[in-house]
């Protein structure tokens, strides 16, 4: 269990907090590349408790800034984004994508204010049909977490969005936690002749897994050891790569993912789904059969998003669950996204009484409270002193038979 004052630590992520300013030092996923259009609307984005707004200019070129005019604060959301900049309906006031002042028309003629001015802009980078963005402190930003995606076609890489309403820490406790599928999930898992096939293969051996975590120079492995009815062992191998990143294994041999949970606020969360294939084009519907998504619909921002919330309990359907749908929900994404919810905005940490089986989420905690207490000490991060390959980062999924002989292996 944690403290009121460790819980608050860690899962306060405004301006001037010591977690945020931490984790604004690490690159974010913040919009997909397709929803900038050249000359088009700009887009409002909220990230760790911050208004920005977002823009693809008459080049092509994308502009993150802050979202308030400069001049009098009207939201440059409304703007229009035009001649390679975007120009704000109240007085007229240009910005470009580097957020410097380029027209002020409301000022005398030959005027030099504009020259003056400049609005916050953040470095972005377009990798993976998302645009990134870096809102951190100092000359130049990090090392970019360039995963297997990085080597792909864009039409082999599907980035999904959702939003979950609690708090971050929450979605990225959930990632961690293995053995809470063979409860939540079972719908999902296989069975009988099927048991070591699909993408949660030999998760019904057993219910409490044994964790083995091995340190990472950025974060660590936490493999979720399960041993079958008949002897076969199946380690399950998580790598968790700080601050919001995750790769979770599968025996689906030609598709892979990572997860990025990414705060809007302290109450409500982005959590992304980047997925790539290694074998060609792949779309967001056969994604979400793979993966048991269900028929969530077609939009790719909002596909995992809970229609209700606890006022309905989440639409849990309690004549499905006589059906056989053990959790009451048509959609493995949901099923996490409703019990993350359920916990509150912000889950109280104090009340908590943790086992074996949370050994996983223990060491997340320590590295994310450890990780703000350091940049809050010395501005620095130990992870960024490190050349990190993470095109060569995988979850690993391995099946054992009962001596100890490697059956199969899914990286």
């Amino acid at each position: 269990m944690l403290s009121k004052e460790q819980n608050e630590l860690l899962t306060k992520v405004g301006p001037g907090t010591p977690m945020g300013a931490a984790l604004r030092q690490f690159w974010a996923p913040a919009i997909r590349s397709a929803n900038l259009e050249v000359d088009c609307a700009p887009t409002r984005v909220r990230l760790f408790g911050q208004d920005f707004v977002a823009f693809r200019d008459s080049n092509g070129r994308v502009g993150f800034l802050d979202e308030g005019c400069p001049h009098r604060g009207v939201s440059l959301a409304l703007g229009r984004n035009e001649d390679c900049g975007l120009r704000c309906i109240f007085h007229g006031w240009k910005i470009n994508v580097d957020g410097q002042v380029v027209e002020v028309p409301s000022e005398p003629a030959g005027s030099n204010l504009a020259s003056k001015i400049k609005v916050n802009h953040y470095p972005v980078r377009e990798e993976g049909g998302i645009v990134w963005v870096w809102l951190g402190k100092g000359a130049e930003p990090p090392q970019f977490p360039a995963f297997g995606f990085m080597n792909q076609p864009l039409e082999n890489v599907v980035p999904r969005k959702a939003i979950v309403h609690c708090n971050w820490v929450q979605l990225v406790e959930g990632l961690l936690d293995s053995s809470h599928v063979t409860s939540l999930h079972k719908t999902w898992l296989p069975t009988g002749k099927d048991v070591l096939s699909g993408p949660n293969a030999g998760m019904m051996g057993a219910m409490a897994p044994v964790y083995e975590i091995e340190e990472r120079p950025y974060g660590y492995m936490a493999n979720a050891q399960r041993r079958l009815a008949d002897g076969t062992q199946v380690n399950r191998k998580t790598e968790y790569v700080l601050p919001f990143f995750c790769l979770i294994p599968s025996t689906l041999r030609t598709l892979f993912g990572v997860a990025m949970v990414v705060p809007v606020d302290d109450e409500t969360t982005f959590f992304w789904d980047l997925s790539w294939s290694t074998e060609g084009p792949i779309d967001a519907s056969t994604i979400d059969k793979l993966r048991n998504a269900g028929t969530m619909g077609l939009d790719p921002d909002n596909t995992y998003e809970p229609c209700f919330g606890a006022d309905k309990v989440w639409g849990q359907d309690r004549e499905l669950m006589k059906q056989g749908f053990y959790s009451g929900f048509q959609a493995l994404p949901i099923e996490d996204f409703v019990v993350q919810e359920s916990q509150g905005i912000f889950a109280d940490r104090s009340k908590e009484h943790l086992g074996a089986s949370d050994i996983a989420i223990i060491r997340m905690r320590r590295l994310l409270l450890d990780m703000a207490k350091t940049y809050q000490e010395t501005s620095s991060l130990p992870i960024h002193q490190q050349n990190i390959d993470y095109a060569k980062i995988r979850p690993v999924h391995e099946v054992l038979s009962a001596t100890g002989q490697q059956i199969e292996i899914y990286v």
